[in-house]
């Protein structure tokens, strides 16, 4: 059996201040799209930062070896993104990360949800962390990690979310299994795992099961005993997102 803990998106306290912090970071993100469009991977093209922009990424109480580790990883994205990132040391920035959560549970914002506190308002002074990640020197594992939540703090949803996945999902033992290994509710696993309604506010490109964004998928959650494991590499459908996302030229 599986010994993985499923990441979690952290899911803002007010949705207008979600769409006030997108749209003043970046006018267009305001912009809706037809549902007419091509079936696409899922990314969250409302809440992209501006582009061009060198993102800050803080990093509370971090050793020298953590940091250069979650550098390295982070760093996968750049040549796909225009964007550019600089760590600094205390806690503000546009991306805060924490270490070792007391739950173990490892997750983030998804994009400009970043710039919104724990009470809804925008000051950069009172921000808590946007990013939770487990370190443990010489874990194989905090690479794909890392770039899995970069891939939510550059604006991107879960990949095995889409709509169009054709997973077979079994929904109840998803949920029975998630509250006896994991303790999350019925709307938790609703918001990370199975399937989302097709969105206007979603930007898509055909699903992709290779995505660094993707789940494994254990056989207690589908009928059959369909599994699949986790891809420990940017693919080329995240790079197409990515540069739709944050176009170089």
């Amino acid at each position: 059996m599986t010994s993985f803990i499923p990441c979690t998106t952290i899911t803002p306290t007010s949705n207008s201040s979600s769409y006030n912090a997108a749209t003043q970071e970046r006018p267009l993100n305001s912009n809706t799209r037809s549902s007419s469009r091509p079936k696409r991977n899922i990314g969250s093209h409302t809440k992209y930062w501006k582009n061009g922009k060198t993102l800050k990424i803080a990093m509370y109480d971090a050793s020298a070896e953590a940091i250069a580790a979650v550098k390295e990883a982070a760093s996968e994205w750049l040549p796909y993104v225009n964007l550019k990132f600089e760590f600094i040391n205390g806690e503000i920035g546009d991306i805060r990360i924490f270490l070792n959560p007391p739950d173990g549970v490892q997750s983030s914002a998804i994009g400009t949800d970043a710039l919104i506190d724990d009470i809804g308002g925008t000051d950069e002074l009172r921000r808590g962390p946007s990013m939770f990640l487990k370190w443990v020197p010489g874990d194989s594992r905090f690479k794909y990690v890392v770039m899995h939540e970069f891939g939510h703090a550059l604006g991107a949803e879960h990949a095995h979310q889409h709509p169009d996945s054709a997973i077979p999902w079994n929904a109840e033992n998803t949920y029975k299994y998630c509250i006896q290994h994991y303790g999350w509710s019925k709307s938790v696993v609703d918001k990370n795992i199975l399937p989302l309604p097709r969105n206007d506010q979603h930007t898509y490109i055909p699903y992709d099961g290779d995505s660094v964004m993707h789940y494994e998928i254990i056989p207690e959650w589908t009928t059959d005993n369909w599994a699949q494991s986790e891809t420990w590499a940017i693919s080329d459908g995240d790079i197409a997102i990515m540069r739709m996302a944050y176009p170089k030229d």
